[in-house]
């Protein structure tokens, strides 16, 4: 971290930096619904796979 970019964290919030902020709070926000669906689909593969399981292993009696 040089002088300057010390300085500018004390310094007044320019409209670039909230700008960025906000983009960035867009994209942890896309991420995290991305997140979320992908163990939506692992928690319904892994239901799925104990369902079939179940069912093969009660056939067998």
């Amino acid at each position: 971290m040089t002088v300057m970019e010390r300085d500018d964290l004390t310094g007044p919030r320019s409209s670039v930096d909230e700008q960025r902020r906000q983009e960035a709070a867009l994209r942890a926000k896309k991420l995290r619904g991305r997140n979320l669906a992908v163990l939506a689909g692992l928690l319904a593969l892994v239901v799925l796979f104990y369902a079939i399981t179940v069912v093969r292993m009660g056939g067998a009696h």
